[in-house]
């Protein structure tokens, strides 16, 4: 009875201080998530020492707001971590304190996050990306109304908005809203123009938006307002026409209907079996998979044709991965860590730059990284399927190595949040975190 007494008197608390700065703090989180402008493009702090330290900065302030303490767990990792650096050192014989400092900084923001906000990060999360998500089907409708390049040209009229974009395919960002010319929708043979949302791309909208349907379903306690929510998620998700998303959400909606009652489950198979059909047969699902697939095979023309390009090629997924599997074969217990000029294609002067997460991880860290990266993937996976009692212990791993495979960003805080959740979180936690916000 007196625990009960306590756990409500906290959970009490905690529902008090979730105010203005946890949104706030959770929207730059995702906004960085976005690399969509030069602002949250800061690789160093050399380039742009404002949008490099921000997050930083106001993950400090949660520690301080949520008296946070710094627990033994923290400081193993950075003890795990300054042994990985001090073998890479002694491998390549000389020492790049950068490289130290940037991870540390990367964990110190993870940790201020998940420590501070528990659970409730991922509702707050939810929330933000529906409101993000509306914001995004409006400037697409917007978009589709006014045809072709038109809100791409008057968005262009905006001085030095060209300069802060990093949208892919010479696209244009708004903040919240990122437009791409009508060509880099043609080249996919899509009808319509695909939904960027405030992300760089649409692929990597439609990840962001698949987590928070996740959230949505499967670990928020109900409200009146939570199924409206994951219909502007899920039409959000349909605008983006993306091949990782649509694959998720598929997953997604598989365990779903694993979790309901077997009858309803069978009542509404045959719907869903034609559903997954159709949507396998779009040409940006099994053809565009088909066409990744064979561009693997001319991956040595394709290095070749990039060597001295002076703009950046950025090839698909799966060749991507090919390419950075090399690096991982050079370099298999480590991987390059911070001398990525010792990656085979640099050394061949090919401009090229890999987007494959699970590749990227291979490369960059070998299978040192790799390994800690399932382990607590899978366990963090755990941890959500217990606390919020649903049948699926690998979904959450499964719906991380889906993102993996097409994107690295896997090493965002955000998205790290995600996979490394159990390693900072209190044994004692519990589903009440999650409550309506």
């Amino acid at each position: 009875m007196q625990f009960t007494q306590a756990v409500g008197k906290e959970q009490e608390s905690i529902s008090q201080r979730i105010a203005f700065f946890e949104y706030l703090y959770v929207f730059v989180l995702i906004i960085y998530a976005g690399r969509a402008n030069v602002f949250v493009q800061s690789l160093t702090f050399k380039t742009n020492i404002i949008g490099y330290f921000l997050p930083i900065l106001l993950s400090g302030i949660m520690v301080l707001r949520w008296k946070v303490k710094i627990d033994s767990r923290f400081f193993y990792l950075l003890l795990g971590f300054a042994i990985y650096f001090l073998a890479l050192s002694l491998k390549y014989k000389e020492i790049h304190p950068s490289f130290l400092f940037s991870n540390y900084l990367i964990f110190f923001t993870v940790y201020a996050a998940t420590r501070s906000l528990k659970f409730k990060l991922f509702k707050i999360y939810e929330y933000l990306i529906f409101f993000l998500a509306i914001i995004g089907l409006f400037g697409w409708l917007i978009q589709i109304a006014l045809r072709g390049d038109h809100l791409y040209f008057l968005l262009n009229k905006i001085p030095g908005i060209a300069l802060f974009s990093y949208v892919s395919g010479d696209g244009i960002n708004a903040v919240f809203y990122s437009v791409q010319p009508a060509y880099s929708s043609m080249l996919y043979g899509f009808a319509v123009p695909r939904n960027c949302g405030y992300a760089w791309e649409p692929g990597a909208f439609a990840v962001y938006l698949c987590l928070a349907i996740f959230i949505n379903l499967f670990c928020t306690d109900y409200d009146k307002n939570k199924k409206k929510r994951l219909w502007f998620l899920v039409l959000a998700l349909l605008s983006t026409q993306s091949t990782t998303g649509y694959l998720i959400f598929m997953l997604i909606i598989l365990f779903y209907f694993l979790n309901k009652n077997l009858k309803i489950v069978l009542l509404f198979l045959p719907f869903v079996t034609v559903a997954l059909v159709y949507v396998a047969t779009l040409p940006f699902m099994s053809k565009k998979v088909i066409d990744l697939i064979d561009e693997t095979k001319n991956v040595d023309v394709l290095i070749e044709r990039t060597i001295g390009l002076e703009g950046e090629f950025t090839p698909q997924r799966f060749t991507s991965f090919v390419i950075t599997f090399k690096d991982f074969q050079n370099n298999p217990l480590f991987g390059l860590g911070p001398r990525r000029e010792d990656s085979w294609t640099v050394k061949l002067y090919s401009n090229i730059s890999a987007i494959s997460g699970i590749g990227e991880l291979l490369a960059g860290f070998g299978l040192t990284g790799f390994i800690f990266f399932i382990i607590l993937s899978f366990r963090t996976s755990v941890l959500f399927s217990k606390t919020f009692n649903y049948k699926g212990k690998i979904l959450l791993f499964l719906i991380i190595i889906f993102i993996s495979i097409s994107y690295s960003i896997i090493f965002l805080p955000l998205v790290m949040c995600f996979w490394m959740f159990q390693l900072f979180e209190p044994e004692d936690i519990n589903k009440q975190m999650l409550k309506p916000v």
